[in-house]
This record gives C-alpha cells, structure tokens and sequence, in this order.
C-alpha cells in the first residue's frame, strides 16, 4: 500500500472514530463518504482468507478510529461536567442534520398506516427507554454507580449485550451507536470512568483499576464484536425481506432519538443544577456559563452542526449518484 494510501485511510479512521463517538453521527456513514466502507467490509469478510491484505487495510483505519475516539472520550468528559447542554446540542444538530440520509432510503414511498405505526412504535420505544432513565435516575440509581469504586462483577456481563446493542450503528449506516448508550445511560459513565482510570495510570502511576479499564474495555469489545456479526446477519434478513419497514421503524428510533437527547437522566440532572447550584457537588455538574448564555450558545451549536452533518448527506448522495451514473454507462 501507498503512503499516501494508508494516509488517505488513517484520516478516514480519524473521521470515523470522531463521528462514532459523537452520538448522532453514524460512523458508517462516514465510512461511505470517505470511501472505504466497502474495503472495511471486504477485509473483514476475507480476514481468515486474505489476512495480509486484510491487515494492511484495517490497521490504518483502526488506528485513526482509536486516535479519534480517544480524542473525542477526553473532550466529552470535561464538556458533560462544564457544558453538557452546549453537548448535547451539538449531538442533537448531527442527528438533524443526518436525518435526511435515513429518509432517502423510503423516498418515494408512501406512509400509509402500517408504516406510520412503525414510526410511531419506534419512536415510543425509544422514547420510553429515556424515561425510564430519567425515573431510574431520579430515585438514586445511576448506571455510574455500578462503576465506582470499583465495577461489579456482573457490569462485565452486562457490557456485552450492551456492547453488541451498540454495534448495530457499526452496520447500519445512518444509526449512532454512541447515541444508543447516551439512551441506555451508559454514555458518559463509560466516558468519565475510562478517561480517569487512564489518566491515573498514564499521570499518576495509579495501577488500581488497570484490571476494572481492561475488563471493562475488553468486554465491551467482545459485546461490539458479537453485536456486528449477529446485528449484521439480522439486518441483512430484514433488508432483504422487510427493506422499507425496517427503515421506517429505523426512522421512528432517530425521531425519538431528538427527544430523549434532551430528556435523559445527565441532562436533566444538568437542568436541576441550573435551577439550583448545591446539586453541582453530587452530580459532578457544574456549568460555566448561566443557563440563557449556555442555551443560546447550544442552540446556534445545534443549527451549525445539524448545517455540516447535513452537508455529509449531501455529499453522500452525490456519491450515490456517481456510482449509480458509471453503473448506467455502456460498457466498451
């Protein structure tokens, strides 16, 4: 491979990751405008088969992923204490702006009252979940909890159906894996425990959570792993028999995806500091700016990000269209 190959795919990587880690941005879908979602799936179906080439391919993508999520993991950790409703703005903007990419998939398609009521039962579902988050948030319990001081035994177990929840945004372009977890509440946990344990490794030389970072990253890698090969065989069952309806329901999961952004268990704690500065100390909340500052800063942060995410779509569609153009060309 090419140096400026392998740099092509390692800046690739580095967007991929970004987007994967930003909930609301479909790492997927990225992979499709940055041309190498299909040499992703390649190497990975002909990893056993051509595992050198498979290698070669990967390692620059993966790596930029890491760099990238590693990035993104320090960022979001400092902004959900300090500015979580700018945060989740931006997240909010992404997922808007990204909406359009799901919608061209039924373009055409008239919503008659079966693909209504998959809209709206996906929307309730999601958003049942981010009430349940909040109910359960509210009287005491915090998915945090079961990561300090130390992870219980059974988080381990729990991270690997959660992980392969959250790998379903690995096959599907279009859907937020990272934006899955925020719903479940296991966003910023993750977020905020990997970033310390790490920190006190790398800073301090603290190795008392080495086992707690591997296990937990570990397990969650496996669920990820587990999720992209049974997600992957499932989807591929509905979008060959059921292709308009799983999109329809995939497209009531985003609509209510909107709305549990900003009703989850961490941004309604961020509200109850903003109506009273004492809960900042518990919650680990506490905001720099007052709260008509910060809402109109999020709100411009949202237009601005819903702008870009949705200039990705468009480029997306340009690419589509080239593709399907070649396609039609005569062949010499």
């Amino acid at each position: 491979m090419k140096i400026k190959e392998w740099f092509r795919k390692l800046v690739a990587g580095l967007a991929i990751g970004a987007g994967a880690a930003i909930p609301g941005v479909s790492g997927a879908a990225i992979a499709v405008i940055f041309h190498v979602y299909e040499d992703i799936i390649a190497a990975v179906n002909n990893f056993r088969k051509k595992f050198g080439w498979a290698i070669k391919v990967l390692i620059p993508i993966l790596l930029g992923i890491i760099i990238a999520v590693v990035a993104c993991i320090i960022i979001f950790s400092y902004a959900f204490e300090y500015l979580m409703f700018v945060l989740i703005c931006v997240f909010a903007g992404f997922l808007l702006g990204s909406f359009p990419g799901i919608t061209d998939e039924v373009k055409g398609t008239k919503i008659t009252k079966k693909y209504g009521l998959l809209i709206a039962l996906g929307a309730i579902f999601v958003i049942i979940l981010g009430v349940l988050n909040v109910i359960i948030g509210l009287n005491g319990f915090t998915v945090d909890s079961l990561f300090n001081p130390q992870p219980v035994w059974w988080l381990y177990l729990l991270l690997i159906p959660v992980g392969a929840v959250a790998a379903v945004a690995l096959t599907v372009p279009g859907l937020s894996g990272s934006l899955i977890l925020l719903i479940l509440g296991f966003y910023r946990p993750l977020v905020d425990n990997v970033k310390d344990w790490a920190s006190e490794m790398l800073k301090h030389g603290d190795f008392t959570h080495t086992g707690a970072l591997f296990g937990v990253l570990g397990c969650f890698a496996v669920g990820c792993l587990i999720g992209v090969v049974v997600v992957s065989k499932i989807m591929n069952i509905l979008l060959k028999k059921w292709r308009k309806e799983t999109f329809f329901a995939i497209i009531g999961f985003i609509a209510g995806s909107i709305f549990v952004l900003f009703f989850n268990s961490n941004i309604v704690n961020y509200y109850r500091v903003w109506m009273d500065a004492n809960l900042g100390d518990a919650l680990k909340i506490h905001p720099v700016l007052p709260m008509w500052l910060e809402m109109i800063i999020g709100f411009g942060a949202l237009a601005l990000c819903a702008f870009l995410s949705y200039r990705l779509v468009v480029a997306q569609r340009k690419r589509v269209e080239l593709e399907k153009n070649d396609e039609e060309l005569p062949q010499e």
